[in-house]
């Protein structure tokens, strides 16, 4: 089984490629939607709400991520503390989540993985994939995007400090899909990419096949 790591701008497109990805058969692991149910487990919620107090926790008494989200992203050190103590407990569950997605993922057979980690290369999960796929966006379509989700300008601006800089992602990526014209034209690029990318996995399978049985 493939695995295909996933990085990219905030609002970059990560999702629509994979998105795309999974309808031609590959596994999605979405990070950030095993985070946040992590971030939902009664202990964390404790915990959390312990250490930066009742002002990230909405009129529910749960977190409030919107609040949250303004504690620990940033450029101060302040905030950068704040993250790192936020990954501290939420990054060994999500961790845990995922390996289990990729070994379900290859009980299934599936031809691929796809590994939607906003912190790939930070986190090490990069050494766990075949190719690493960087989608990127310029900033204008990226806020576009970004203001579907309720982000402005300096939303956006705080998360993309907290990742590593796009220029060395696309450095150590082994595609870059440039997302500046049409959905279609993202998707086909997706789509033939892929389709090439299993083609290869599938000669180099049957080429050690017949080595085996020479």
């Amino acid at each position: 089984m493939l695995v295909i790591g996933i990085v990219g701008s905030p609002a970059g497109g990560k999702s629509t490629v994979a998105s795309q990805l999974q309808e031609l058969g590959a596994t999605w692991i979405n990070a950030d939607l095993i985070a946040r149910d992590v971030l939902q487990t009664a202990d964390v919620q404790a915990k959390l709400i312990r250490h930066f107090g009742n002002e990230i926790a909405g009129n529910d008494g749960q977190i409030d991520r919107s609040k949250l989200a303004l504690r620990v992203f940033g450029a101060d050190d302040a905030k950068r503390d704040a993250l790192l103590y936020l990954e501290s407990v939420v990054h060994p569950r999500t961790r845990q989540t995922i390996d289990a997605r990729l070994r379900q993922a290859g009980v299934e057979n599936r031809p691929a993985a796809i590994l939607d980690v906003p912190l790939l290369f930070e986190s090490g999960w990069d050494v766990a994939c075949d190719e690493i796929w960087c989608v990127d966006s310029s900033f204008p379509n990226r806020l576009d995007r970004a203001s579907r989700r309720g982000w402005d300008a300096d939303e956006l601006k705080r998360r993309q400090a907290n990742q590593l800089d796009i220029n060395i992602k696309k450095q150590n990526s082994t595609l870059v899909l440039e997302n500046n014209d049409s959905l279609d034209q993202l998707i086909h690029s997706v789509r033939e990419n892929y389709q090439a990318l299993i083609q290869r996995q599938s000669m180099g399978a049957a080429a050690m096949d017949t080595d085996h049985c020479i």
